[in-house]
């Protein structure tokens, strides 16, 4: 997704601004400013629904704050590394701000395993509980 810019041709801070005034997001950027991580990545480190956090990256992503790549199956989502330097030294702030008042959230991230959503799959079709059909 492009950046969104103003019709002088530099980034819009408002709509920056406006995605970041938010707590979840800003959180969402205080983990992804460890490293990129897929949606149930972010869903572990914070605690929160997977809706919730889709529709709270999708924020950020129509604001011009993320990147994405595919890894496989799966979208990876990073800060983006060409935002401009007002954008940039905001981020960077917000940042530190956000893992030093959430600190847990850096933890259960440290505790959750790369590409939590392979090893999530995986040990849901291993348990998921069999049906048995019986003719009648």
């Amino acid at each position: 997704m492009a950046m969104r810019v103003s019709s002088t041709g530099t980034i819009d801070m408002i709509i920056v601004a406006k995605a970041l005034g938010d707590e979840t997001r800003a959180r969402i950027v205080g983990v992804l400013g460890v490293r990129a991580l897929c949606v149930c990545e972010v869903k572990a480190a914070l605690s929160l629904s997977q809706a919730t956090v889709s529709d709270h990256v999708r924020v950020l992503l129509d604001a011009g704050l993320l990147s994405t790549s595919r890894e496989s199956y799966w979208t990876l989502y990073t800060i983006r590394g060409d935002l401009p330097p007002e954008a940039l030294q905001f981020v960077s702030l917000l940042i530190d701000q956000v893992q030093t008042k959430f600190p847990e959230d850096r933890t259960r991230l440290t505790d959750t395993p790369v590409f939590l959503c392979r090893t999530d799959s995986r040990n849901r079709r291993a348990t998921r509980p069999r049906t048995l059909h019986r003719k009648t």
